[in-house]
């Protein structure tokens, strides 16, 4: 009997999360309709929604990240009754970066059409054919493979890449691999539309993607540089050499790869040239394009019956995957819409003016270090972007929207390339078989070169005077 009961609780429990990802998307969709249909009921819908979800992800996640969300709400609470700020203007904090969760949503789409297409498959037999023809180079090719794909599948491209890599080169050292392919993927942080970070401060300090692409390329290209300085550097104590004398003959035919690319081209072409024409975010762009290109290339191809399979797969089971950043994304937009109805902003400026003694160059350190800091501690960086981010005022310091746009771009790569609580730091702990501590430990120097060089970087934009 009692085996019964648990067995009902688990099919209900299963239920449940199958609702609670529809739900995600249903929120998701509603907030892509507000930018047709303006209504103010719609922005009250998808924020109740926002809450609801919100308030099942304390079920599912960690005590640690449910203390964190859960002081952030009851902090932001505590300032909106001060405040007497409306208990609907609260309700809306809750949808306050819907357009965030979207994006995070959406994006994966593209990864998901690729896998049901059978690009991924074609791009890993082209792989393998060409280490075959032109010998191998792992690292190289890993970490170039990871810094194009990720553009498009964001972290689930780590994944794709070391299983790639596992499959097409005939020899490589497992944890140096890993940690490269890591290096890679960061380097989208830097300029990709459709990666979160950037997404965020694009919001934030309400600018479009053309008026910080060309910083973040240049930003980059400079990480990039020192990718390649430091790579003779990445050496694990405990990391043999593995070999793979099974890979497919260089003469082997592979599916072509021209439907990838030319996909590929059309979704990064229509992504920039909506922007370009028309006055909507880019975040909302990508977030449409995720939506309707797979379906309607899926419609073309003949493939539309198994997209849709997967798609509703991807729904049901997108709560329990994306909890965490469910919890972190809804919390701190609650608390960052609390902080502009409050005086905190001008604090925070105030204290950090005071601190960098009116210098733009520390007061850049400052911001990159203490986000560091706070992301090595267990607090997520939307949170750190939006806290800090929200609360100050350009103009106070003298600077451009672009010029802190760009500082915190640097802020989240960095961070994230060290805390042993981020995404990629835990993706690739994962696949190298190993805890984080031991990416940190090869990392720091990695990061603290690249603080002090990419804050001198930015910095030299606003000298002179380019931002």
């Amino acid at each position: 009997m009692l085996h019964i009961k648990e067995l009902n609780t688990t099919k209900q429990n299963t239920l449940l999360l199958k609702i609670l990802g529809v739900v995600c998307y249903l929120t998701a969709l509603l907030y892509l309709g507000e930018h047709f249909i303006s209504s103010d009921l719609l922005t009250l819908i998808y924020s109740l929604l926002g809450g609801i979800l919100f308030v099942f992800t304390l079920f599912y996640i960690r005590t640690l990240n449910r203390v964190i969300v859960l002081s952030l709400v009851i902090i932001g609470l505590i300032c909106f009754y001060i405040e007497n700020i409306s208990y609907k203007e609260a309700v809306l904090g809750f949808g306050q970066n819907i357009n965030l969760l979207t994006l995070f949503l959406l994006v994966p789409l593209i990864g998901t059409f690729m896998s049901t297409s059978g690009y991924l498959t074609a791009l890993n037999e082209k792989v393998q054919v060409m280490e075959g023809a032109k010998g191998s180079h792992p690292y190289r090719n890993s970490f170039f493979l990871a810094a194009t794909m990720g553009l498009l599948l964001n972290l689930g491209s780590m994944a794709i890449v070391k299983r790639i890599s596992e499959e097409s080169f005939t020899s490589y050292r497992n944890l140096k691999l890993t940690l490269t392919i890591m290096r890679g993927f960061a380097m989208c942080m830097f300029w990709s539309p459709y990666f979160v970070n950037v997404a965020l401060i694009l919001v934030l300090f309400d600018l479009s993607w053309l008026d910080i692409g060309a910083y973040g390329i240049s930003l980059a290209l400079v990480y990039l540089l020192v990718c390649w300085i430091m790579f003779k550097r990445i050496a694990f104590p405990d990391d043999p050499v593995i070999e793979n004398n099974g890979l497919k003959d260089e003469n082997t035919t592979s599916k072509s790869l021209v439907p990838f690319y030319l996909f590929c081209v059309v979704l990064i072409s229509m992504s920039f040239i909506f922007e370009y024409v028309l006055d909507v975010n880019m975040t909302t762009i990508v977030s449409l394009l995720a939506l309707i290109l797979p379906m309607i290339w899926a419609i073309f191809t003949n493939i539309i019956k198994f997209y849709i399979q997967d798609v509703s797969f991807q729904v049901q089971t997108s709560f329990f995957r994306m909890r965490n950043e469910l919890a972190v994304f809804i919390s701190a937009g609650f608390i960052g819409l609390a902080i502009t109805e409050t005086n905190v902003g001008a604090l925070v400026s105030h204290f950090l003016f005071q601190a960098s003694y009116g210098s733009v160059y520390v007061l850049t350190l400052l911001i990159v270090l203490l986000s560091i800091l706070l992301s090595f501690l267990g607090i997520h960086p939307v949170i750190i972007v939006i806290g800090i981010g929200s609360a100050l005022s350009p103009a106070e310091f003298g600077v451009s929207p672009e010029y802190f746009a760009v500082v915190f771009l640097i802020s989240w790569a960095m961070a994230t390339q060290i805390s042993p609580f981020s995404g990629q730091l835990l993706m690739a702990a994962q696949l190298m078989g190993k805890p984080t501590t031991t990416i940190v430990k090869h990392n720091y120097q990695f990061v603290i070169i690249l603080t002090f060089l990419l804050s001198s970087v930015a910095y030299s934009f606003f000298v002179f005077g380019l931002i």
